[in-house]
C-alpha cells in the first residue's frame, strides 16, 4: 500500500511525474526545493513508485554531475518517507540504495555527502539495529581516516595557502602566530564534519532501545576526539553528535567501562562551554540542555554533574553572543528550577575557580562575562559564603581591572565595587588601605563613556559602606582638580559619544567623533570587523601587581572627559547619600558647565543634565530650588547646542523636575526666568498646559 503524510494529489501522467524529478536535479536551489515540495505532495501508485525507484538507480549508478546524484537521494528520502517500507523492498530499490549510500560519501560535493547521510540515517529508521551495525564500522573509518589530514596526499589549494602562511611567517616579524591557528580553525577539514553528520543521522534514527545494545566505546572516543579538534566546524558537528547520541542514552556505561560515561560526557561537555568559537559553544549548550533533559543513567544523580557544568553555564548567561547568552539564560531557568542561587552557592568553589580561570581567558569576551559572573555572586549570595573566597576574587579582579578590552576594564571595576563595598575589611587587609581608590579614579578619567559611569557607581557604592571621612574627602578633592582641568581642555577635542545611543553592556559600541583631516583618514574606514572576538586580535590582559595600564593601546582621556567622570561622581553621591552632595559640589557641578570652547561640550552638557535629574530626585525640594534656575540655564545651553543626545537629556531631566516640583511650577519659572534665551529654548519642550 502506498500512502503519502502530506495533501494528497490526483496521480500525474508519467511525463508530469518526470518533470517534478529533473526539478530535484536542477541547479538552482531554489527550483530544486520546489521539486522537492510537489513530490512529497503526491500520492504516487505502483507504477509510478516503479518509475521512481528506476530514474533514481540511474541517477545514482552512472557517472552524472552532483546535481543529478544529490537530486536522485533525495527522491530515495522522499520515498523512504512517504511509502510504505516493504513495497519499496518488493520494487528492489532498498537494498540498491544501502549499497549506494555509502558509495555517495566518495563525492567531492559537499551537498551530496550530507544527502547521503541523511538517507543512510532514513534507512536505518526502517531496517533498524541490523543495517545500523552494517553501516558502523564503514562510518567509523570514515572519519578515524579524516580525523587527521594525509601528509602524503596531493597538496590542496587551501594547504598551500597554509604553506604560504608559514614561509611569510618565518620572513615577517609583524605576522602573528594567531594566523596559523586561524587557518586551522576555519579551513576546510576533508570529509570529517560530513562523516560525523552521517553518524548523528544513523543515531538519530535508531530507537534508544536499540542504541543502549551498540558497544559505544569506539563511537564515544571518535566523538571526544572531534570535539577536541583543531577545526572549530568539527568541534561543532562533534558535540551535535554528542547531544544526539545523549538523547539515545549514550551516558548508560558500558560493564568493561574503567570510567561512568555520565561523568565523562559532562566534563567534556563543559570544555565545549568554554570554546573560543561562538557557534561551538551554542552546540555544546544544546547538548547540556539535553544531558538534563534526559534522566540520569542508573546509579547517578544530577548531583553528580552540577559542580562540573554549573560554573560554564552560569557564566555563559554573560556571554556576548547573543543567541548564547539567550540560550544559557533559558536552559538555566530550566535546569534550576528557580533554585538558581541555592545550587550556585551550593557549588560556589568550583564556580569561583571557573571564574577566575576564565577571566585568564585569551578571548576578551569570554573575560568579560567571567568578571560579571564574578560580580553576580558577590551581589546574589550570602556574603559568609564568599568570605574564603574574597582574597582570590580580589586577585583576579585587580588584574581584568588593566585589561587593554575596555568592556573588561568595565565589567571588573563594578565586580570590584560589589565586592569592596561588601567586604571593605577584607580588602584592607589584602593591603589595598585606600579600597583601591587610584584604580577607581583611573576608570572615572577614562576615555569611554560606560567606563566612567561604572566607576562612578562602583565608588560611591564603596564610600556608603565605609564611614572615611579621609577617602570621601580623596574623592571630593579629585572632583576638584577635574573640573578645573577643563580650563586646560584645547578646542579641538576628542572623546566617544555617549552611550545612550550604542547602549551599554556586552558589544556595546562607542563611536569616535573625528573632525577635519581625522574625518577622512583611511585608518578609521574599511577596517575588518570581527565576530564576537572569535577571530580578533587578541587583546592583552591585565599585568599582575596591580594591573597597571602600560603599553595599552588606546587614547589618552582628554580634560573634559577626567571632568565628565567627576561630575558622574557627583550624581551618584547625590543618589546614595543626598546629604553628602553639598552645595560646594553643585557649585563644582555648575563651574564645569561654564566652559564651552571646545568641541565636545554638548557631550559635557549631556552627562550634566542626567546629573541634574539625579539631584532633582533625591536632594531636599528647598535646596533643589536654590539652583533651580541656573540649572534651567544649563538645560537651556543643552538645547541650544543642537546636539540630539543633549537635547534628549535635557528634556528628561524637565520631565523629573516636572513630576517633583509640578508641571504648573516649572512652567512659570521657565516663563519667568530672568534671561530670556532659557524661555525660548526649554518652552517647547514642556507637555501643553
Amino acid at each position: 500500500m502506498f500512502h503519502s503524510s502530506s495533501i494528497v494529489i490526483q496521480p500525474m501522467e508519467a511525463t508530469n511525474l518526470l518533470s517534478t524529478l529533473e526539478l530535484l536535479c536542477a541547479p538552482k536551489k531554489l527550483d530544486r526545493e520546489r521539486g522537492e515540495d510537489q513530490l512529497n505532495k503526491i500520492s504516487l501508485t505502483s507504477d509510478e513508485v516503479k518509475l521512481v525507484s528506476s530514474w533514481i538507480e540511474e541517477k545514482l549508478e552512472g557517472l552524472s554531475n552532483w546535481e543529478d546524484v544529490f537530486g536522485g537521494i533525495t527522491a530515495a528520502i522522499i520515498l523512504l518517507r512517504n511509502v510504505d517500507y516493504e513495497s519499496l523492498v518488493d520494487v528492489g530499490i532498498v537494498s540498491k540504495l544501502e549499497d549506494q549510500a555509502v558509495q555517495c560519501h566518495d563525492n567531492p560535493e559537499f551537498r551530496v555527502r550530507i544527502a547521503a547521510g541523511q538517507l543512510m540515517g532514513s534507512l536505518c529508521r526502517h531496517a533498524g539495529l541490523s543495517l545500523f551495525i552494517r553501516y558502523l564500522p564503514t562510518v567509523i573509518q570514515g572519519v578515524i581516516t579524516n580525523l587527521e589530514r594525509n601528509t602524503e596526499a596531493p597538496v590542496s589549494e587551501a594547504e598551500l595557502s597554509l604553506q604560504e602562511l608559514n614561509i611569510a611567517k618565518e620572513h615577517s616579524t609583524n605576522l602573528s602566530s594567531s594566523s596559523l591557528s586561524i587557518f586551522h580553525d576555519t579551513a576546510g577539514w576533508k570529509n570529517l564534519e560530513t562523516w560525523m553528520k552521517c553518524l548523528q543521522e544513523m543515531v538519530s534514527n535508531l530507537p534508544s532501545k536499540d542504541f543502549i545494545k551498540v558497544d559505544r566505546t569506539t563511537i564515544l572516543e571518535l566523538t571526544f576526539k572531534a570535539v577536541q579538534h583543531v577545526n572549530r566546524f568539527v568541534r561543532e558537528t562533534g558535540y551535535d553528535v554528542l547531544s544526539t547520541m545523549i538523547s539515545r542514552h549514550l551516558c548508560y556505561t558500558e560493564p568493561e567501562a574503567k570510567e561512568p560515561t555520565y561523568i565523562n560526557v559532562a566534563t567534556q561537555l563543559a570544555k565545549g562551554l568554554s570554546d573560543n568559537w561562538s557557534q561551538v559553544r551554542m552546540a555544546a549548550s544544546r547538548a547540556v540542555r539535553t544531558l538534563f533533559e534526559v534522566d540520569p543513567p542508573p546509579g547517578f544523580t544530577r548531583d553528580d554533574i552540577y559542580p562540573i557544568l554549573l560554573p560554564a553555564m552560569c557564566l555563559n548567561r554573560y556571554y556576548v553572543a547573543e543567541g548564547v547568552r539567550i540560550y544559557s539564560q533559558d536552559t538555566w531557568c530550566r535546569v534550576t528550577q528557580g533554585e538558581g542561587r541555592k545550587l550556585l552557592g551550593q557549588y560556589l568553589v568550583p564556580a569561583v575557580d571557573y571564574y577566575i580561570q576564565q577571566s585568564d581567558a585569551d578571548n576578551h569576551a569570554v573575560r568579560e562575562a567571567a568578571c560579571a559572573s564574578m560580580a553576580e555572586i558577590v551581589t546574589k549570595l550570602d556574603s559568609k559564603l564568599l568570605l574564603p573566597c574574597v582574597g582570590k576574587l580580589l586577585d583576579a579582579l585587580i588584574v581584568c581591572f588593566g585589561d587593554e578590552s575596555w568592556p573588561v576594564r568595565d565589567a571588573a571595576c563594578v565586580a570590584l565595587g560589589s565586592l569592596i563595598s561588601t567586604f571593605p575589611n577584607e580588602t584592607r587587609a589584602s593591603g589595598h588601605d585606600d579600597l583601591m581608590a587610584s584604580q577607581f579614579l583611573r576608570n572615572l578619567s577614562d576615555s569611554i563613556p560606560s567606563v566612567r559611569d561604572g566607576a562612578a557607581k562602583s565608588i560611591a557604592a564603596i564610600l556608603k559602606s565605609v564611614d572615611d571621612q579621609n577617602l570621601f574627602q580623596h574623592y571630593i578633592n579629585h572632583i576638584v582638580e577635574k573640573i578645573d582641568g577643563l580650563s586646560k581642555q584645547p578646542k579641538e577635542s576628542h572623546g566617544a559619544e555617549s552611550s545612550r545611543v550604542s547602549g551599554k553592556g556586552p558589544g556595546a559600541s562607542h563611536v569616535t567623533v573625528h573632525s577635519g583631516d581625522a574625518a577622512h583618514d583611511s585608518r578609521h574606514t574599511d577596517q575588518v570587523m570581527y565576530s564576537c572576538g572569535s577571530l580578533a586580535p587578541k587583546l592583552h590582559k591585565g599585568r599582575k601587581g596591580g594591573g597597571c595600564h602600560d603599553g595599552l593601546h588606546q587614547r589618552a582621556s582628554e580634560p573634559w572627559e577626567e571632568a565628565d567622570g567627576a561630575i558622574r561622581l557627583i550624581g551618584q553621591i547625590s543618589n546614595m547619600f543626598p546629604n553628602r552632595a553639598t552645595d560646594d559640589l553643585i557649585e563644582q557641578l555648575l563651574k564645569g558647565c561654564e566652559y564651552r570652547n571646545y568641541t565636545h561640550y554638548p557631550y559635557f552638557l549631556e552627562t550634566a543634565c542626567d546629573v541634574i535629574a539625579q539631584l532633582c530626585k533625591h536632594l531636599e525640594k528647598p535646596r533643589f530650588k536654590k539652583y533651580m534656575d541656573t540649572f534651567l540655564e544649563v538645560l537651556a545651553i543643552s538645547v541650544e547646542s543642537k546636539l540630539p543626545l543633549a537635547v534628549n537629556a535635557a528634556s528628561e531631566c524637565l520631565k523629573s523636575m516636572g513630576n517633583r516640583f509640578g508641571p504648573s511650577v516649572l512652567r512659570g519659572r521657565i516663563e519667568s526666568h530672568i534671561n530670556a534665551f532659557v524661555s525660548e529654548n526649554l518652552i517647547d519642550l514642556l507637555p501643553p498646559v
